[in-house]
């Protein structure tokens, strides 16, 4: 059985816990309202004089004369000042000149005035004009609990609920509530089933794209290379049959790498992985891209640099920076310069069109004529993210500049 309290919505705890609060505060306005200060100092002051009464009563009775503390007078009816006869028996606050306080009592039919200095009660003062910075302590440290204690029960099932998001847990709690917790419970709920079931499209697709475009690809790459082996070497139709021939191993390259996005990072398989032939076979293939023009390819790096990724991915990334730069450098000098874990391809050529921000390559951005092969710099730039490196990229009208960091950032 579900209490009262837990059935109300958020809002609905949150104005019942300021509306107890503020039932609180008037309820000590209230109290300190009913307490008239001066009477409460008053009494107080009293109190002190009728404590010492007793004593002067007793020395008095037995013809002892009171020894009076420093600030304290006695007089009878006959020594009392005329300002001092005028007052009847009981406490009396005098202001003028200096305050005092005066207590007037009579024994064996004569009178008494009993005169203090308000400096005695000096303490006493301050304590009674404290009560109203207590009263305010006491409203504030109210209102601070009764915060904490609305906010943990606020907070404690949205902590809940995230912790069960974060961990993926099914079926995610608080679905059944009626409050706000439960609106967004079931919300998660359902978003969390829609992104499973496209994953489990995808993963569909995948897997199924894989299946049927493998074996079509490796039988026209097969028949290409046949064809190339029978042509005469002086036929027209061996450039052609050579380009079939690399569009093929590119496509088969190609859905090998998308294949690899698909997967979770985390499960990427990775080795121990040498980079200078790497990028020596991206030299080597990109050669079509650079004939017949005043280019020079420039190759830095130490023979012995290896790295712990996924070759076919770093293949990628090598392989579709290095293309784009040869392909629309006309002429200069392209370089490639490895030191250690990071890698850096720089080229002479126009640099990146102003549509494109080299910070964030979207798919689908206009900018420069592609010729349809390669990745593009949108899949480069998930394939990094993908091995956890980082890319940066500088480009203006005299050429380009990729920095690839390929410590694992993650």
């Amino acid at each position: 059985m579900k209490s009262l309290y837990q059935q109300m919505t958020l809002n609905t705890r949150i104005t019942v816990s300021f509306v107890l609060l503020m039932v609180a505060v008037m309820a000590f306005v209230v109290v300190a309202e009913q307490l008239d200060y001066d009477e409460l100092r008053a009494w107080a002051m009293a109190e002190s004089l009728r404590d010492e009464a007793p004593r002067l009563e007793e020395e008095i009775a037995s013809g002892i004369l009171p020894a009076m503390p420093q600030g304290s007078q006695l007089y009878n009816a006959q020594t009392a000042p005329d300002a001092l006869r005028q007052y009847t028996p009981g406490y009396h606050r005098l202001k003028a000149p200096d305050e005092q306080h005066l207590l007037v009592f009579t024994l064996h039919n004569q009178r008494y005035y009993l005169l203090q200095d308000g400096n005695r009660y000096a303490w006493l003062e301050w304590m009674i004009d404290g009560f109203a910075p207590l009263i305010i302590l006491l409203c504030v440290l109210c209102a601070f609990w009764i915060g904490r204690l609305t906010s943990a029960r606020v907070t404690v099932p949205i902590t809940r609920l995230a912790n069960a998001v974060e961990r993926n847990q099914k079926p995610l709690p608080f679905q059944d509530a009626s409050d706000e917790i439960g609106v967004l419970a079931r919300a998660f709920a359902q978003h969390s089933d829609e992104l499973e079931r496209f994953l489990q499209r995808e993963r569909c697709f995948v897997g199924d794209a894989s299946h049927e475009l493998r074996t079509p690809l490796a039988i026209i790459g097969g028949a290409a290379e046949t064809i190339v082996h029978q042509l005469p070497a002086d036929s027209h139709l061996v450039p052609g049959a050579e380009r079939i021939v690399r569009t093929t191993q590119e496509m088969q390259r190609q859905l090998t790498c998308l294949l690899l996005l698909s997967r979770d990072p985390q499960t990427l398989p990775r080795s121990e992985v040498a980079l200078r032939p790497l990028l020596e076979e991206c030299i080597a293939r990109c050669q079509p891209w650079l004939a017949k023009k005043p280019v020079a390819l420039i190759l830095d790096a130490a023979e012995q640099t290896h790295i712990q990724t996924n070759a076919e991915l770093a293949r990628s990334v090598f392989w579709n920076l290095l293309r784009n730069a040869c392909q629309y450098t006309a002429a200069g000098e392209i370089r490639l310069a490895l030191h250690g874990a990071t890698l850096t391809i720089s080229d002479t050529g126009p640099g990146l069109p102003s549509s494109i921000d080299p910070l964030h390559f979207q798919r689908f951005q206009s900018g420069m004529q592609q010729n349809g092969e390669g990745l593009g710099l949108s899949i480069v730039q998930r394939i990094v993210e993908h091995l956890g490196w980082r890319m940066t990229v500088e480009s203006s009208d005299q050429g380009c500049r990729f920095t690839l960091d390929m410590q694992r950032t993650r």
